[in-house]
């Protein structure tokens, strides 16, 4: 089963928003009304709707203009075949959304459930409290397979997000519970404020000053991760028993830590 594709008429010329465009969506989907810049129209004037099945939606030849993919998902299958603009998986509970190309910002923000699969790089602001909340993602799992720009993980209560590229500045701010892990470096202020949570980093660089060097540990926790996220277990690699330990941000009265592990798990 193919599922339903949707294949732009042509370029756009203003922001599209997709919210509530989703797999097995009731309804004639070419007549659903969307916003386009400043005023609505239906899906069908800017894309060609083929294909059947309740499982799955496929974008071909995605945008950094369209918003919302995925916004609200529960259940099924989204992929884009390229770019997408911001909002990636707003508030999504469930489900599975693969992204071939680079995000905008705010993907993944108050994200309760299901996985996000980012090819290239995202914005600002990733898995973070969207604006107007103190809520940021609770759950699931995010993959960012390039970069992704400041504030990635603030307010995180929980889930998983892996950047394996850089990460921008304020990465972690304010985070409550949850993993953050990056594979890159770190711009700068990463952990500000943090109160719990792990990070897993490959050096220290780009800490905020609240964090204190706790000093080289066997963690069991590392093999327990390992065996229960294949996403930490790709990150941190099979062998890994030992990483530092940074304990933080302490400035703030925060319990949390980031945990420096090379790609070997060897310190």
């Amino acid at each position: 089963m193919t599922g339903v594709i949707l294949t732009a008429r042509g370029a756009f010329d203003a922001r599209v928003d997709l919210s509530g465009v989703l797999p097995g969506a009731e309804g004639d989907l070419a007549k659903r009304p969307i916003p386009y810049g400043g005023r609505v129209v239906e899906l069908g004037e800017l894309f060609d709707v083929s294909g059947s099945g309740a499982e799955r939606l496929t974008i071909e030849a995605g945008d950094a203009r369209l918003d919302g993919v995925g916004a609200g998902l529960t259940k099924g299958e989204i992929v884009v075949r390229g770019d997408v603009g911001a909002r990636l998986g707003r508030k999504m509970s469930g489900g599975v959304i693969s992204v071939k190309g680079s995000a905008g910002a705010f993907a993944a923000s108050e994200m309760s459930g299901g996985k996000i699969a980012i090819g290239g790089d995202a914005g600002e602001r990733l898995g973070a409290a969207d604006d107007g909340s103190r809520r940021g993602m609770s759950g699931g799992v995010v993959i960012v397979g390039g970069s992704a720009g400041a504030r990635a993980g603030e307010r995180l209560r929980g889930g998983v997000v892996v950047i394996e590229g850089d990460a921008g500045k304020d990465a972690a701010a304010d985070l409550i519970a949850g993993t953050l892990a990056v594979g890159g470096r770190l711009a700068g202020s990463a952990g500000r404020g943090m109160k719990r949570g792990t990070l897993f980093l490959r050096a220290a660089e780009g800490l905020s000053g609240g964090f204190r060097d706790a000093g080289e540990h066997d963690l069991v926790l590392l093999r327990v991760l390992v065996r229960r996220s294949a996403e930490l277990a790709a990150f941190l690699g099979p062998e890994v028993t030992r990483a530092r330990r940074f304990a933080g941000d302490l400035y703030a009265g925060g319990k949390g830590e980031a945990l420096i592990v090379a790609p070997s798990g060897r310190m």
